[in-house]
């Protein structure tokens, strides 16, 4: 068993919360999180790294992938963005499998398997015994305390919110505790967790990159270096990272000791390219292996044209939606909400946008999400239907409304706010675009004052809690997403979901509110879910999307043909 370390890290900081995750947040980055940009993120433009750190390996038969830009670090525990590294060289105690109908669920990793208490607060993970990190140490119960410590503790850390329901987070974030009183070492091989009240969803965040496993001795020995010098950057995934060199290149290789059995890529070589005219010139002429089409989205239909069977698709687990504020008349009226929710048509904009990559959303949860549910009411497109509610809620003649608009947001978001004022003055709203710098859009929605607007939310983690509460959990979270839906005793059920530790009960309940708040109440207007599409080479097998359709890439499974 390797030596025992201290779990008291030094310099204790007031951690800012930057997702909207476990703990209940109030902003989304990383791998989830809201983007009224609607359009998935391509990571940092500058990296805090400064030297140069190749790898000095003989990358001839490596899989050939690029990013636009340098990542900032490989540590979780700094950065909540640039997983494709840690997506590799890490493991966590759980993971999520997606099957082939798009269909995912939460399978073991580190953890072979876990007992949850009755009462939903305990759970005892039993770990592999044959599971040793790319340095050669055991991993042991040990590095899981110790990684859920560093997480709250590390200077510069993020992603506390993963953490927030254990018992005790809180009073190690703010320093009156030096380790996490609710992560026990039973022994060697068995940890448990204890949190502060029943959280469902606690398995799911165990999921996230986040909360990737660390050694305990080689982390606590990097220092500052650990994520930035790959040398000292190891963890027990199917890749060791190898070769760093700033804004030109990142180098995996195989783990040929992985637990899983060694990955069939003997290596891949991700290149820095900002140009995407480039990336697709590379593409095309065999230089790269992988291509996201979402830097290329002007050559995207061409892609499928040019390339039809070469081209890999998942679901992205976010859902676009069209917000109406129940402070501003006349969104009081229920009838008024229903007729905006018929007046638009969802499929028209995703066809005309996206050319109808995705599908039209009828509820809160997205396609590829736990708990997705094909069965529930739909939404039609009916102008005559929205015009006749309309008319039943003394609005005739129309009224005036506003469409806020980000002015950082993509011209592709500001093309669907043309479309929807059109559609909405074919039943007589008058929809006026409002922009706004991007910082006062932000303080006027979190001061519960914007105007209708549209925007994205994608998964921070794979659970239907992190959509509804997000949204209508309280009164708070409600009124900074400037919605102010109002029924406190609906709020009071979406709370009190996340404790139900029957999950067939509790998935049964979040459908029912799904449809009390969506149908029943018309609370917002659901738009559509996107598929997330790459380009491979001819000579690339089994590649696929991770799960929350983010632009970070997992290559275990990949093969490559000669």
């Amino acid at each position: 068993m390797k030596r025992k370390l201290s779990l008291a890290l030094a310099g204790v900081m007031a951690l800012g919360l930057v997702m909207t995750g476990c703990g209940g947040g109030t902003s989304g980055s990383g791998a989830g999180g809201e983007s009224p940009a609607a359009e998935s993120g391509s990571g940092n433009t500058e990296s805090s790294k400064s030297a140069d750190s190749g790898s000095g390996t003989d990358t001839a038969g490596f899989m050939m992938d690029v990013l636009n830009a340098d990542i900032q670090t490989a540590d979780v525990q700094k950065t909540s963005k640039d997983y494709t590294i840690p997506n590799n060289i890490y493991d966590r105690l759980a993971e999520i499998e997606v099957d082939d109908k798009g269909v995912s669920k939460i399978v073991p990793s580190l953890a072979e398997d876990w007992d949850i208490s009755g009462d939903g607060l305990e759970y005892t993970f039993h770990l592999r015994r044959d599971v040793k990190f790319q340095n050669g140490n055991d991993f042991t119960a040990e590095d899981v305390a110790y990684t859920f410590n560093r997480l709250l503790t590390v200077e510069g850390g993020v992603n506390t919110e993963l953490l927030d329901q254990v018992k005790g987070a809180a009073e190690v974030i703010d320093g009156s505790a030096d380790t996490l009183e609710g992560v026990e070492v039973v022994d060697d091989y068995t940890v448990k967790i204890t949190l502060k009240e029943p959280f469902a969803a606690f398995l799911s965040c165990l999921t996230a990159p986040g909360l990737s496993i660390y050694d305990s001795e080689a982390t606590e020995a990097a220092g500052d270096q650990f994520g930035m010098d790959p040398a000292v950057t190891v963890g027990t995934g199917p890749f060791r990272f190898t070769g760093w060199t700033f804004n030109d290149q990142l180098v995996l290789e195989r783990n040929e000791d992985y637990w899983r059995g060694a990955p069939e890529l003997p290596g891949v070589v991700i290149k820095i390219i900002p140009d995407t005219e480039t990336q697709t010139m590379m593409f095309e002429s065999g230089e790269l292996d992988l291509l996201d089409l979402d830097f290329v989205t002007d050559a995207a239909d061409r892609f499928l044209e040019t390339y039809p069977d070469q081209i890999v698709q998942g679901p992205r687990v976010g859902i676009t939606y069209l917000t109406m504020n129940f402070n501003i008349e006349p969104f009081q009226d229920v009838k008024v909400r229903k007729a905006v929710q018929m007046a638009i048509d969802r499929q028209a904009i995703l066809d005309a946008l996206y050319g109808g990559r995705g599908q039209v959303e009828h509820g809160i949860y997205p396609y590829g999400l736990i708990g997705f549910h094909e069965g529930q009411t739909k939404i039609s497109y009916d102008p005559e239907g929205a015009k006749a509610l309309l008319s039943e809620a003394g609005y005739g003649s129309g009224f005036q409304m506003e469409l806020a608009a980000d002015a950082s947001a993509s011209d592709t978001v500001t093309m669907a706010l043309e479309i929807i004022k059109e559609q909405l003055a074919a039943v007589g709203i008058d929809a006026q675009i409002k922009n706004y710098d991007e910082s006062t859009w932000l303080e006027t929605r979190k001061a519960g004052e914007l105007g209708s607007f549209m925007s994205t939310w994608t998964a921070d983690f794979n659970d239907p809690e992190n959509f509804i509460y997000t949204f209508f959990g309280n009164e708070e979270k409600t009124r900074i997403r400037s919605i102010n839906y109002p029924d406190s005793a609906v709020m009071s059920r979406v709370s009190g979901a996340r404790g139900i530790v029957n999950e067939d009960e509790r998935l049964a309940e979040y459908q029912e509110l799904e449809e009390k708040l969506i149908h029943e109440d018309a609370a917002w207007v659901p738009m559509y879910s996107r598929m997330h599409l790459w380009a491979v080479s001819r000579r690339v097998q089994n590649f696929k999307p991770v799960w929350s359709g983010v632009s970070d890439r997992m290559y275990y499974g990949v093969s490559l043909s000669e």
